[in-house]
């Protein structure tokens, strides 16, 4: 069950600071309902909160909520011993209104710029915050603090984000995509790439070379030394002077 929780509370902490920016430390608005809840369940807000969010959390409240609680009497009384450790928020309003209404006027102030998160057990105040984009809630149930998934508004814009800025991105692409496949070039070249003529392939001009031939020299046979030894040198006779020639 613990390890169910704390993969609930990374997605959905890991959503709304993708989404919306929301970083450690957090910043937690808390009314009297949920004070009230956490005297109910034995919950110590000051110590779970930051174990089960994992990470630092400063907690808020504004003096509409204190007064709310405080004209209660002992009814509220003991929420209002907690919430005079928290912080106290300015939301001004020079006399005090309903709880529900400062906290909402001071969460949809300028799209919660502050990055709050509604600690609350009011059902009201808790679906007139879903409407609105990027603002978690935590409540509490089974003697522990949840952080609630988010809305379905804040997903909606979410996701449009997203799509606006992958748009210029998909687009980019799609352009380059007809250019190659219509006029077979891409953004950066200007000119048409030469296309290679496709064919079965040629020779090896290694392999066709003309081998050299090796030049060997004979060796007389026995037949040409004979025919050289056969022939003799043909002998001159010189005449002599003076001979006569009988007659």
């Amino acid at each position: 069950m613990k390890i169910k929780r704390n993969h609930h509370v990374h997605r959905v902490l890991t959503f709304y600071k993708n989404s919306f920016g929301f970083n450690p430390p957090y910043n937690v608005l808390i009314d009297g309902t949920f004070c009230k809840a956490a005297l109910s369940h034995q919950v110590n807000i000051s110590e779970q909160t930051p174990k089960y969010l994992g990470a630092e959390v400063k907690f808020y409240t504004t003096a509409c909520v204190k007064a709310e609680c405080k004209a209660f009497g002992t009814l509220l009384f003991g929420p209002w011993k907690i919430l005079q450790q928290f912080e106290e928020k300015p939301c001004g309003h020079a006399n005090p209104v309903p709880a529900s209404k400062c906290l909402y006027k001071l969460l949809k102030r300028k799209k919660n710029q502050g990055k709050y998160m509604l600690a609350t057990q009011d059902p009201e105040l808790s679906e007139v915050i879903r409407i609105r984009p990027g603002i978690p809630l935590l409540y509490i149930s089974h003697k522990a603090i949840n952080l609630e998934k988010q809305s379905n508004t804040s997903q909606e814009v979410a996701d449009r984000t997203l799509h606006q800025k992958l748009e210029p991105v998909t687009q980019h692409k799609t352009i380059e995509k007809l250019k190659v496949k219509e006029l077979g070039e891409s953004a950066d070249d200007s000119k048409p790439k030469k296309r290679k003529r496709k064919g079965p392939p040629g020779p090896n001009p290694l392999s066709c070379q003309k081998k050299k031939r090796k030049m060997t020299v004979s060796s007389p046979g026995p037949d040409a030394a004979t025919a050289a030894a056969g022939k003799k040198k043909r002998k001159r006779h010189k005449r002599k002077k003076g001979a006569l020639v009988s007659s």
